[in-house]
């Protein structure tokens, strides 16, 4: 397996080497169809003061909402020329961490009042990131773009406005059980920000994230079409883009989940329709469940005895 596509743990610098390259990815592809992609986002706006760049990351700037419209802008505008210009926001993400426990799946149905959500609709975005699109920018002219290789439809795109909330992480529990922010004092809608909250389960950087509902987004081919009249050459999207990501292994959240526990939605998202989706433990990849299983057990019978 390409090292580069090795996201084994939990470490945030894994998704942010995965969207960088799937940047890579959209940039030309957009460019080939009349987009022109200028980079924005906190790198332009602090250009090369390291100083401030430094302080934005401390825990506490995340009570400024200042500090919050910086380090969660968007990183780029997106310009559509002929035959009128268009100018729009855009950023994109690598959804790469399913909803592991089925709980968790039923925790959110029942707070969003989805009961048909499956795992494979469920994605996962910052959470300041979504406060910021949706409270410094016009929502309805920013474009968040997904690539998420266990979504059925792997790469998706819709102006923020159109996308529906599921769950946006509180730090809290109850009963020992995690319990979202309260909606009826959400930070969108107050513009006050959800404060300091770490997400010590999360690991990296311990960015708080939001659900965000798969099935409110279009695919990117479907987006670029209904939105400004592209249609997308075929083979190039479904082989250098959508392709592209089907090739991204999940990532496993450190000490949280099992291999067990890892490749069991990994069947159920086989299931739902992401055929492309592999088993793995640790570099092994599987495409068949019963040899992961054997293996799995072999792996464990080796480390029993190693203990000895």
């Amino acid at each position: 397996m390409d090292e580069t596509l090795e996201t084994g743990t939990h470490h945030f610098l894994d998704r942010m080497n995965l969207t960088a390259r799937f940047e890579q990815t959209l940039d030309p592809f957009l460019g080939d169809h009349g987009f022109e992609v200028m980079p924005f986002g906190q790198s332009v706006l602090l250009g090369e003061n390291t100083w401030i760049a430094s302080r934005l990351k401390r825990i506490a700037m995340k009570k400024s909402l200042a500090a919050l419209m910086v380090k969660f802008s968007p990183d780029f505008i997106v310009v559509k020329g002929d035959p009128s210009p268009l100018l729009f926001f855009c950023d994109v993400k690598a959804s790469i961490t399913p909803v592991f426990f089925g709980s968790q799946i039923q925790r959110i149905r029942l707070h969003s009042d989805q009961p048909g959500l499956q795992r494979s609709h469920i994605g996962e975005i910052e959470r300041e990131a979504w406060f910021s699109y949706n409270t410094f920018y016009p929502s309805n002219e920013v474009a968040i773009v997904v690539a998420s290789p266990y979504s059925t439809r792997p790469v998706l795109a819709e102006w923020v406005s159109n996308i529906r909330c599921l769950w946006c992480y509180s730090g809290e529990k109850r009963n020992g059980k995690p319990v979202p922010w309260d909606c009826s004092k959400c930070s969108v809608k107050t513009k006050k920000g959800f404060g300091v909250v770490v997400n010590e389960e999360a690991g990296g950087s311990g960015t708080p994230h939001t659900n965000i509902d798969f099935r409110s987004m279009r695919t990117l081919d479907e987006f670029l079409l209904q939105e400004f009249n592209v249609t997308v050459d075929r083979d190039l999207y479904e082989e250098a883009v959508v392709g592209f990501v089907k090739q991204w292994p999940l990532n496993k959240p450190r000490g949280s989940v099992t291999w067990k526990q890892f490749n069991n939605p990994i069947r159920e998202l086989r299931e739902e329709g992401c055929a492309w989706l592999e088993y793995r433990v640790e570099e092994k990849m599987f495409d068949d469940y019963d040899e992961f299983d054997a293996y799995l057990h072999e792996y464990w019978e080796e480390h029993r005895k190693s203990r000895k």
